[in-house]
């Protein structure tokens, strides 16, 4: 029924020859693209040599080749003949061998909020804090606050504070919304603000005025999400979550425990949610994902990022008529926090046991901070990690200026880690949602029965998972 969302922004990638900003890995078993100028796994013995040596030393990434291209390869490689900069195609079990096998690559493409807290654990990031307060290039009274997404605490388990990991090369916050002016008018529904947020409830309930339906069937949606369907699954509810200040685990992550009052209310919102035929679900299937459905005009608001407004700037379906489209903010828990994060995060690390961090940082800052970092954020795909990047966003038209001015004021609300629990594979947990909760819908199961099965189960893979991480 649905595409995940990252093999969508893959898609993107491919089919638009852009870097739209949220594209990280959330399911650390995706495939990053081939690439000619790949390294095989067991290549790259240069790696090895002492830099001490005056010999040129070999640093490889697993960033796209449609983020570190060949031209910035050849830009770098003339101002720093030392370095030879590769690049190694590795999904997450690739990855893991080449770990064992003690030759992973320098610097590692990593989701800062799926990923960046497991790999930490794992012990195979190193700790980049001294590298920033020593760097020429990054100033850390620059950075925006979703930089925190690769800090990790190791004492506490906190996920956003403590040591720095790694960087950002684009982000969103995921949870804004998109939103077709025309169907609003069509509907006779006044427009939503562009500051101030609504509470999921009114947003549902907005989306219910829109959606249109012959029958049982919807010819009209109105509301779809990007990453799924407009149905339980651990993304949203990781977000409302975190707007109550709770969690679906224990604060050490040890234990998951979704029986609790506050989840199983959080779970009847989505059902009857989906229910209600306001977006797609189990009993509503879609095979298009959420924003072929919005360009398509079947959809009347979709939850998205920043990103999302380069990708109607480029829609051959929606690039001439841009003004039809407005932006609001991430809708928020009633009597909540109003938290606006990342939902990927899309950056890096370097290997703990890089065998060059010198020259592997020398090829980190000047991707992440130097001139690539400055071209990505006049590109406006995806937000960039500092303030100064951020003001080179583009403002030249209605709708940059539109979506400029936005996100200027929901920065201020982007502070906050989804709790995503470290020991868990993303994807697994997204299984277990499908399995059991998806009969709920169809009323053969209750609440209660599919929370405690899902309890069960989480509990038994954060055991499998904990025994799978080195000690720090």
């Amino acid at each position: 029924m649905k595409r995940s969302f990252w093999s969508v922004c893959l898609s993107l990638v491919l089919t638009s020859s852009l870097l739209l900003g949220a594209c990280g890995n959330g399911n650390s078993d995706n495939k990053t693209p081939e690439s000619s100028a790949s390294t095989d796994a067991n290549k790259g013995e240069a790696s090895g040599k002492p830099a001490s040596s005056g010999e040129q030393v070999v640093i490889r990434h697993t960033m796209y080749d449609t983020e570190f291209t060949s031209e910035m390869v050849a830009e770098f490689e003339k101002t720093h003949p030392n370095i030879k900069v590769e690049l190694v195609s590795a999904d997450y079990n690739k990855l893991m061998a080449m770990m064992a096998a003690g030759n992973g690559p320098d610097i590692i493409r990593t989701n800062s909020v799926t990923e960046l807290p497991g790999f930490v654990l794992k012990g195979m990031a190193l700790d980049l804090t001294s590298y920033f307060n020593e760097s020429s290039v990054f100033k850390t009274d620059d950075f925006l606050p979703v930089v925190n997404q690769f800090r990790y605490d190791t004492a506490t388990g906190v996920h956003g504070t403590g040591s720095l990991y790694g960087f950002p090369k684009d982000w969103s916050p995921d949870y804004t919304i998109y939103y077709n002016k025309k169907m609003f008018e069509a509907a006779g529904v006044p427009l939503p603000s562009s500051t101030d947020a609504m509470t999921w409830k009114q947003l549902v309930d907005l989306g219910d005025k829109l959606t249109i339906k012959n029958g049982k069937k919807v010819s009209q949606y109105g509301l779809v999400y990007f990453n799924g369907g407009t149905v339980a699954n651990q993304d949203l509810l990781n977000l409302q979550l975190l707007q109550q200040g709770g969690s679906m685990y224990s604060s050490d992550f040890g234990k998951a425990d979704l029986t609790t009052p506050q989840m199983k209310d959080l779970l009847q919102f989505w059902v009857d949610t989906a229910k209600s035929g306001v977006g797609p679900s189990p009993l509503h299937q879609e095979t298009d994902w959420g924003g072929q459905l919005f360009v398509d005009n079947k959809a009347a608001i979709i939850i998205a990022g920043y990103w999302f407004s380069g990708f109607l700037k480029t829609n051959e379906l929606t690039k001439d008529r841009l003004a039809d489209f407005g932006v609001a903010p991430a809708p928020m828990m009633e009597g909540g926090k109003r938290i606006s994060p990342t939902g990927a995060g899309t950056g890096a690390i370097i290997y703990k046991n890089s065998k060059h961090p010198k020259e592997a940082w020398e090829v980190f800052e000047w991707f992440f901070g130097g001139q690539p970092a400055e071209e990505r954020a006049k590109a406006g795909y995806g937000l960039p990690g500092t303030k100064t990047l951020a003001a080179m966003l583009p403002q030249s038209t209605e709708f940059d200026k539109m979506n400029y001015d936005f996100i200027q004021n929901e920065l201020q609300y982007t502070d906050g880690s989804l709790p995503y629990n470290p020991y868990l594979n993303y994807q697994a947990v997204n299984s277990i949602f499908d399995k059991y909760f998806t009969p709920v819908y169809f009323d053969k199961d209750t609440v209660d029965g599919a929370s405690k099965k899902m309890t069960e189960e989480l509990n038994t893979l954060i055991t499998e998972g904990k025994q799978l991480v080195s000690p720090q």
